[in-house]
């Protein structure tokens, strides 16, 4: 590659310039990773707080991107899908304060991470490496959890008289582009009991490259409140949550349509019981509920009337969780068990043709029945994680009909196939997960960690019976059909780590190399009415999801030091390899190496604290590329941002950045490729990242 990561490391030590903050948990007998839980430690993480006075993209995908060997692939503005150690978006497992969501959109322009409206305290925890068991379902790819800071809410420690109010409220405004974000919270405290309250609203109307190009549908527009309330008597405790998002007009140029509304509702009741200060049972209710609608002509160029489609979709997800933890063989052992429903619907028309209509997803259902079981022991050398998962899968999908099949045989074909197969299949899978660190002292840990992970179709990889570009968001341009005679993947990963720990440094390499047998991705299809179909749309054949092997191998650093006693230095490095084992090709879209490195500099201004932060991102260029996929190699770039918080006064933040500082145009590998006709940029050219930007951002608390 062009600049390798000993290139990277040594250019970044050089300019001594940062990424963006992150908070991390340190644990001097266990690890600088290893994060509490109301309880024992579960697992090696690494924890990052959320915060909205910083962020530069709506969905707040851009502040994770210094969690080790993550990396933020994107379609358009509100439309952040998480890649994790090569691992792809619906591999990787998101959750927003327990909630599982199951977007509306089979592209994903309604990804998990578009569903966040963040608090004070809001925090995103990577499980890094080998996720444990109880972390979550298919967890293939890796989990991230979202979550608000549900153990301060019930602290009552401070609250004076017994009941107390607090709040925030924040303002942004972002140039060019007319970027405006305001937001506020409130919390109300008694004795034994909380409410809290949170709003925020979020618009832009365009963004520039960094050679003054306008980005094509960079546009958005957002607005959300979310509820939550809490009761805490003798053992018990109960916690409700409720948030509705709402995103209007949004654009995404590596679609082939644009969001025109999403409506986005999630809901939760969770429950506490603390049997002993060892034992607690847990119960947590879910469910969210979107609707979606999404147009090729609103908002960018259509050649003729009868090219307008409209797709108008919807989703519904019900869950419950149950876990019981208590002490087990001088260790902590936890068991669960995880119900959940996904229903997703999606039918196109044209609103220019009454007639027109596809009946492209009809009730297909996917319900997941799981039980696990965990075991924790921490002692003096070795803190261990072992764990199992009992997963089945129940999938089906109502039969599909379209007006066309009247005037297009080949669409005929496509449909009483499809409706004469049998749909519903059951998926049952086995996962095992085991993680040991060794403490060879108090400065040197060794962590090793294997596990076997699994992961079942989605819905659209199975039932897209007409080939249409619908991928849950890896964008490659190509029209796929599904498969409904796809096995479940498997992966099988081994981790090799090392922690060093020294009064001022912290150097945490993991080496990391993953199997994955049955790998669902897309092969030239030979289904002659598909190809019909698709070639009369596009002048290609399709592709169809397929079950092939792949290979994922890399390492991601994390390294931590204080310079002096108001200089800090944070470092994030991170490369990872995929390739298919079926034909010598590389996986898709896979992001190239990174380092993002982050000096902190605390000092004062005016006897007010001032923080200031200054950030190099670099990425290596990507020539390991699928040529199957007609996959394009993508240059290496450096970015500089700045940062700096200024506390006024002890109520009164006030914040600047500037992203980007020497307006540099670049295009991350992990960027769309552009599909708008008449736009600056050439339809087939990748995305590129904004130049310059200026944000100002204050926030008062009271």
């Amino acid at each position: 590659m062009k600049k390798s990561v000993v290139a990277l490391a040594l250019a970044s030590a050089l300019s001594s310039h940062v990424g963006i903050a992150q908070t991390l948990q340190h644990d001097n007998k266990n690890s600088t990773e290893v994060i509490t839980v109301i309880g024992s430690p579960i697992t090696l993480s690494t924890s990052e707080t959320i915060a909205p006075l910083t962020n530069n993209q709506a969905d707040f995908g851009d502040q994770l991107v210094t969690l080790p060997g993550l990396s933020i692939a994107r379609n358009g503005p509100v439309t952040a899908l998480i890649q994790y150690r090569g691992m792809f978006g619906p591999r990787v497992g998101v959750t927003i304060d327990g909630v599982n969501i199951n977007g509306a959109g089979p592209n994903a322009m309604d990804s998990p991470l578009s569903h966040v409206l963040p608090e004070p305290g809001m925090t995103a925890t990577l499980y890094r490496g080998i996720t444990p068991i109880s972390a979550g379902i298919e967890t293939i790819g890796g989990q991230l959890h979202i979550q608000s800071d549900a153990h301060n809410l019930f602290n009552y420690a401070n609250v004076p008289n017994g009941n107390e109010f607090q709040g925030s409220v924040s303002a942004s405004i972002v140039s060019p582009g007319s970027g405006q974000q305001y937001q506020g919270s409130g919390l109300f405290n008694t004795d034994n009991a909380f409410v809290s309250a949170a709003f925020i609203y979020q618009q832009r109307d365009e963004r520039e490259s960094g050679d003054g190009m306008l980005i094509p549908n960079a546009h958005y527009q957002r607005n959300g409140v979310k509820l939550r309330a809490g009761y805490e008597w003798g053992k018990h405790q109960v916690d409700i949550s409720y948030q509705n998002l709402n995103t209007n007009e949004s654009g995404t140029p590596a679609l082939a349509m644009d969001i025109a509304f999403i409506d986005a509702a999630w809901y939760r009741f969770g429950y506490r019981y603390n049997q002993s200060d060892a034992s607690y049972l847990t119960l947590s209710v879910f469910g969210n509920d979107n609707q979606h609608t999404m147009d090729n002509f609103s908002q960018r160029p259509l050649m003729m009337p009868a090219m307008a489609r409209q797709n108008d979709t919807d989703s519904v997800a019900q869950g419950i969780d149950a876990t019981y933890v208590m002490p087990w063989q001088d260790g902590e052992l936890t068991l669960g068990t995880n119900l959940l429903h996904n229903r997703n619907n999606s039918i196109i028309t044209n609103p220019n043709n009454a007639a027109f209509f596809v009946n492209n997803f009809i009730n297909t259902e996917r319900d997941i029945t799981s039980v696990f079981a965990q075991w924790n022991r921490d002692t003096e050398r070795y803190l261990t994680t072992l764990g199992t998962r009992f997963t089945q899968i129940d999938m089906d999908a109502d039969p599909v009909n379209s007006n066309m099949v009247m005037m297009n045989s080949a669409i005929a074909t496509l449909v009483d196939n499809f409706n004469q197969s049998s749909r519903d299949e059951t998926y049952n899978m086995l996962d095992i997960a085991a993680t040991f660190q060794y403490r060879v002292n108090r400065n040197t840990h060794i962590v090793i960690g294997a596990s076997q992970k699994n992961r079942a179709p989605t819905y659209f990889e199975r039932y897209t019976w007409l080939p249409l570009g619908i991928t849950g968001g890896m964008a490659d341009g190509f029209n796929y059909i599904g498969n409904l005679d796809l096995d479940n993947e498997t992966a099988r990963q081994i981790e090799l780590g090392i922690d060093v720990h020294t009064n001022k440094w912290t150097f945490s390499p993991r080496f990391f190399y993953q199997d994955v047998e049955n790998y669902i991705t897309g092969m030239p299809s030979t289904n002659m009415a598909a190809n019909m179909v698709s070639t009369m749309m596009t002048g290609m054949a399709p592709f169809q999801w397929t079950n092939t092997d792949a290979v994922i191998k890399g390492v991601d650093v994390e390294l931590h030091g204080q310079l002096t006693e108001s200089v800090s230095v944070n470092a994030v490095a991170s490369v990872q390899h995929g390739n298919r084992d079926d034909i010598d090709d590389a996986l898709f879209r896979i992001a190239p190496e990174q380092l993002i490195t982050t000096v902190s500099w605390q000092t004062s201004l005016g006897n007010a604290p001032l923080s200031m932060q200054l950030i190099s991102e670099l990425s290596g260029r990507q020539n390991h590329v699928s040529a199957l996929q007609n996959e394009q190699v993508t240059a290496s770039f450096g970015l500089i941002h700045i940062n700096a918080s200024w506390q006024i006064l002890p109520e009164l933040v006030v914040t600047t950045r500037i992203n980007n500082a020497f307006d540099k145009f670049y295009a991350p590998h992990t960027a769309g490729i552009n599909r708008i006709v008449g736009s600056e940029l050439p339809q087939g050219e990748r995305v590129p990242g904004a130049g310059r930007e200026w944000q100002l951002s204050m926030r008062y608390q009271f």
